[in-house]
């Protein structure tokens, strides 16, 4: 379809061309349109430019004549009356494709302009979203800030148990936990305030003066 488009447009641009180089040459109105040779060895007019014209090849028995799209020499154009390509000076217009008494079917120049292709459009892909990924929190240190003894102040020591005093146990006494008794010494015998201890007055046995009685033996 770009080539069809690429041709018809440098048809068009040498068409204008002509017309420029030699105002004799008219802006025909139709074209043959399928190229068919109606006849052998014929040559068909190129409504669209005049410096073309068709070669129609001779037909025979086997093959049915083909059209060639053929150029004229240069600063020549193509009369269909004549048969031939002539000079601007000796050329007149060709019939219109509609007065040709040819079997040949005519169109519309201005309808026959292949179309604009219009470019396919890239489809839209869409953009791949990349996954949020969540941010790491870094663990937080706590840090304990250290103790500043302030200038002219003292640092409260803990309290301290009592070292605990031996205790002499008595057994008549019983003295709490953590009390101190002080304990006297003996006396010694040299000692003049120890008292003498008192010693009872002896007391007289008792004395049985009963004769002692025979134990009485048992009867058989």
């Amino acid at each position: 379809m770009k080539a069809v488009i690429f041709v018809l447009t440098a048809l068009l641009a040498v068409a204008g061309k002509a017309h420029a180089e030699c105002g004799k040459v008219p802006q025909y109105s139709e074209k043959i349109d399928p190229v068919e040779c109606p006849l052998s060895a014929i040559q068909l007019p190129n409504y669209e430019n005049a410096t073309f014209y068709y070669q129609c090849s001779k037909a025979n028995t086997t093959s049915k004549s083909t059209a060639t799209l053929t150029t004229c020499p240069t600063n020549t154009y193509f009369n269909y009356a004549m048969q031939e390509c002539m000079t601007c000076d000796t050329y007149f217009p060709s019939t219109q494709c509609s007065g040709l008494k040819i079997n040949v079917t005519c169109v519309s120049i201005a309808t026959t302009v292949a179309p604009t292709v219009a470019p396919t459009a890239a489809p839209t892909v869409a953009p791949t979203v990349a996954p949020t990924v969540a941010p790491t929190v870094a663990p937080t240190e706590t840090t304990v800030a250290p103790t500043t003894k302030a200038p002219g102040t003292t640092v409260p020591v803990p309290p301290t148990d009592a070292p605990t005093t031996a205790t002499t146990v008595s057994d008549d006494i019983i003295t709490p936990s953590g009390t101190t008794i002080s304990v006297p010494q003996p006396p010694s015998p040299n000692d003049s305030n120890v008292p003498t201890p008192v010693t009872p007055a002896p007391t007289a046995p008792v004395i049985n003066d009963t004769p002692p009685t025979a134990a009485v033996a048992g009867t058989d």
